[in-house]
């Protein structure tokens, strides 16, 4: 998938789009008259669309004009070749890919029984949800057992 940002950081999902949906609307034969009234979008506003005039268009519109050509936003994205939203992309788990034994299980993940996968979920939650929370040095609110000062370390049964 391709990244939607240009080098300056500009939005360019709407130039990525246009032309799918020029193409899908010119593949019904269809004016952009009757794909705006389809859609209930104005003809300006799907002029703008599909020359790839707004920089992010919203999903609220997207779903209306792909849904007037019996397509779905989702399919409009991927025929585009860009991540949908909320994806993760290969760049953002790069690091955990250079792990071979990590690819290994990720690979046979299908193999496992519903049971199964259900743990694996609540490990990963479990592991970075740990994570997410501060340590219990790092926590004010907790009091850490002073230890005796000096060589006085007898075990607990000597201890009265």
């Amino acid at each position: 998938m391709s990244r939607s940002l240009a080098v300056d950081g500009t939005d360019l999902t709407g130039r990525v789009l246009g032309p799918v949906l020029a193409r899908w609307r010119s593949q019904l034969g269809w004016t952009q008259d009757e794909l705006a009234l389809r859609a209930g979008v104005s003809r300006g506003y799907l002029s703008r669309l599909e020359r790839g005039l707004p920089g992010r268009p919203g999903l609220d519109v997207l779903t209306r004009v792909c849904g007037a050509m019996g397509r779905s936003w989702t399919e409009l994205y991927a025929q585009a070749g860009l991540a949908l939203p909320g994806d993760v992309t290969l760049d953002a788990i790069g690091v955990g890919l250079d792990d071979p034994e990590l690819l290994l299980y990720l690979r046979r993940l299908p193999e496992l029984e519903r049971r199964d996968l259900d743990i694996v979920r609540a490990v990963l939650r479990a592991c970075f949800d740990r994570r997410d929370q501060p340590l219990p040095s790092q926590r004010g609110d907790i009091r850490q057992l002073a230890l005796p000062a000096g060589n006085d370390h007898r075990p607990d049964s000597e201890i009265q």
